[in-house]
């Protein structure tokens, strides 16, 4: 055994771990939605941001990290055609990663404190309101989880093809 069949070991156990969570996250909120009790929602909306605690956000970290190991330790070239290198499935893949980067400010940070308080609201009227109805079902935050999913399985699929 070597140090790169562990660190290459620990980036796929970070990837397994954030997309089994990113999947499980969305699962519970998927519950949520669906619940007509205000308790119920409040419940699972905390279990959804526990999961997103402890699974999502540290593990998609350690993934950041661990892949740059991995990448100096095998000397992929990291910025692809602009370095001068024939291989450019890890620049699409940093470019992807990016683009998934970007939705946390703008869409799931925003979403997340307005959801916070509609449903405190919600939980002080003792029932499920108009307005946390439609914010449970924001159509541009399911949105932007979709493109994060798919990012998610493209990057990982490219960490593991390599196509190009």
């Amino acid at each position: 055994m070597n140090w790169y069949l562990i660190i290459k070991f620990l980036h796929i156990l970070a990837v397994t771990i954030t997309v089994g969570g990113m999947f499980a996250r969305q699962l519970v909120r998927g519950l949520a939605k669906k619940s007509d009790d205000v308790k119920t929602v409040a419940s699972l909306t905390n279990v959804a941001v526990r999961i997103d605690r402890a699974m999502v956000i540290p593990w998609s970290n350690a993934i950041l990290v661990v892949g740059i190991i991995l990448a100096v330790i095998q000397k992929w070239p990291v910025f692809g055609f602009l370095q001068g290198a024939l291989q450019n499935w890890l620049l699409v893949s940093n470019v992807l990663l990016v683009m998934m980067l970007v939705l946390i400010p703008t869409v799931f940070v925003p979403h997340s404190k307005k959801v916070e308080t509609i449903l405190q609201s919600a939980l002080a009227e003792g029932r499920i309101t108009a307005e946390l109805n439609a914010v449970l079902t924001d159509k541009k935050n399911k949105l932007a989880h979709h493109a994060e999913e798919i990012i998610v399985l493209i990057i990982t699929a490219l960490m593991v093809l390599k196509p190009f």
